[in-house]
Formats: structure tokens, C-alpha cells, sequence
């Protein structure tokens, strides 16, 4: 049973991921704080009986199995544990502990070769098509998620976001003249890239070192600018103007860019990916709760979102 279908009584029994973990005493008594998750989502977890050791013997990011009871502590769920133990590879499918794209790779893969297609600018369709035939980094691509926590943090969540920016590019572009729309297109397909060197899959998603010291802004631009070094004649301007969708995506220094947008393509850009982040990241909130009404308070926006009163609940 995945972790969403949890109710208060519930006796469980499952594969899920150990995202934190935590020995803390309490009334000279230790206890291990958990929060556990899966495909669905996730829960906090304790366990009192023989913590001291059980601590010693999960790690974080690995998967456990769990035996416990759903109760409520602090009007939110969270699972009692009774026993505890690591999962061996053949007990459990990555699919029930990773969420993933309801597109395939394959399905991606597929749009992307049609979106680089399109392109007719032969030095932007040389630098994609150099992309696509690095193979290592193409498939990290396909499957590597765009957030973490906030939006499409998911197996395929990166290209998903990607080509969804393209398609919207195409649309919005021929409203204003100034915009070079293949430049905008391969901005919007490339511009995350680097989230290749900044995510890993350890049963949920976290920071790899180089994502934490380096960003995926300065690691795609890197990448970008040594695949347009690759290019004969690449000319001179168009590398620097797609290097700075690449640098100014997200805005403003606050919102981890290093310089803001100072191009037409990277105005456009910008708005484009901050309403399909926001957009993707209201569709999961609403997967998980799916009552009409108020949302829950979201942290990382600072508000509630209202979803009307006779929304459909699919």
C-alpha cells in the first residue's frame, strides 16, 4: 500500500526509503526518528524498541522494509515501527520507491528528437544534435528529475519540464518580435542540463557534492559552452546569448541566478519556466490532497492555494 493511502489504525507492512533518520533520547529513553517515503510520498516514522541499534543498522538513502502502525501524533500521520530492516535488491521495484514521468524515456526521447527537428538554425541544431549523441549525459537527461521537493521531482521530470517549456515557447514567441524563437526553443530545452550533475537517486532524490558546491547553473553552462567550442564556426554571439538563458533562467540572484535577464529570449524564458515550475509544482500538491477547497499552508510559497469548490477530483 503506498504511503498516500495511509489511514490512522492501519497495521503496514512495505519497501520505502529512508529519507532521514535520527536517534534522540526522551525520558532516558532513546528513540529513532525516521521520515520514510516511497513512489507517493512521504511520512515521519519513530521507533522506541532497540533504537540504539537499529540506528547503526540503516543507512540514509537506503531501502528498508517496515512493520508498524499508522497513528496520529500531533493532528499528522506518522508510522509507530516495530520491526525494521534493510531490503534486499530483488524484494523491492524501484518504481514503488522513485515517483516517475507518466512518459516513458522513450516518449521523451521521442519529442525531443521532433522538437530538434524543427529547429532550422543549423549551428542550434548541430550544438542539440551534438547533445543527443553524448549519450551518457543524454540518457542522465531523460531521466534525471527537475527539483527535488518544489516541481517535476520525478524520474523524467527534467526533460518533461524541458520540452513543455519548448512547446510553450513556440507559442507565446510569435507574439513578439523581438524574440529569436529557436534560440528561445533551445534555451528552454537546455537550460536545466545541468541538473544531470546535480541530482542522484540514493531511494529518493538528493544533492550530489558537485550539485551542492558548483549549482546546475554554472555545471550547464560549462557543458554548453564546451559543446559549442566542439562546433566549427559556432558564431561567437550566438553561444554567449544562449549561455545567458542558461545563466539568467531563474532571475534574480535570490532565485539562483547569477546574472538576470538582460536579452528578449531571456525575459521570455524566465516567465516560461517560473509558470511551468509553479504549475507543475500546484499539480503535485493537488495530487496529493484532491479536496476542493484550501489547500494546506505550502512553505515553500508562503500561502494557500484555492482550488475552487467543485473542482473534479481525477
Amino acid at each position: 500500500m503506498p504511503i498516500r493511502d495511509f489511514k490512522a489504525g492501519e497495521e503496514v507492512s512495505g519497501f520505502f526509503a529512508v529519507r532521514k533518520k535520527e536517534l534522540k533520547e526522551y525520558d532516558s529513553r532513546f528513540f529513532l526518528k525516521l521520515e520514510l517515503g516511497d513512489a507517493s510520498g512521504r511520512l515521519d516514522a519513530v521507533m522506541w524498541e532497540d533504537a540504539a541499534i537499529t540506528n547503526n543498522q540503516i543507512e540514509v538513502g537506503s531501502v528498508v522494509k517496515v512493520k508498524g502502525t499508522v497513528t496520529i501524533y500531533r493532528d499528522d500521520l506518522q508510522i509507530n515501527v516495530r520491526n525494521i530492516r534493510a531490503a534486499k535488491p530483488e524484494e523491492f521495484s524501484l518504481d514503488e520507491i522513485l515517483p516517475r514521468s507518466k512518459f516513458s524515456k522513450e516518449e521523451l526521447e521521442k519529442r525531443f528528437v521532433e522538437e530538434v527537428g524543427r529547429i532550422k538554425n543549423l549551428h542550434l541544431k548541430k550544438l542539440l544534435e551534438l547533445f543527443m549523441t553524448d549519450r551518457k549525459i543524454f540518457d542522465a537527461y531523460l531521466v534525471a528529475p527537475a527539483g527535488k521537493l518544489w516541481h517535476h521531482n520525478y524520474i523524467g521530470g527534467l526533460a518533461e519540464h524541458s520540452l513543455q517549456m519548448a512547446e510553450i515557447a513556440r507559442k507565446v514567441a510569435p507574439f513578439y518580435s523581438l524574440v529569436d524563437v529557436e534560440l528561445l526553443v533551445t534555451g528552454a530545452l537546455l537550460h536545466d542540463c545541468g541538473k544531470v550533475w546535480q541530482y542522484q537517486a540514493v531511494g529518493f532524490f538528493d544533492y550530489t557534492t558537485e550539485g551542492r558546491l558548483v549549482g546546475h547553473i554554472n555545471s550547464g553552462d560549462h557543458y554548453v559552452a564546451s559543446l559549442t567550442e566542439k562546433i566549427e564556426n559556432f558564431p561567437t554571439e550566438l553561444a554567449v546569448r544562449l549561455r545567458h538563458l542558461i545563466l539568467s533562467h531563474q532571475g534574480t540572484a535570490e532565485q539562483g541566478s547569477p546574472i538576470v535577464p538582460q536579452t528578449p529570449e531571456g525575459f521570455v524564458l524566465y516567465s516560461i519556466d517560473e509558470l511551468d515550475s509553479k504549475m507543475g509544482a500546484l499539480a503535485r500538491i493537488w495530487e496529493k490532497e484532491k479536496k476542493a477547497g484550501w489547500s494546506e499552508y505550502i512553505n515553500l510559497i508562503g500561502r494557500y492555494i484555492y482550488w475552487g469548490e467543485n473542482r473534479i477530483q481525477t
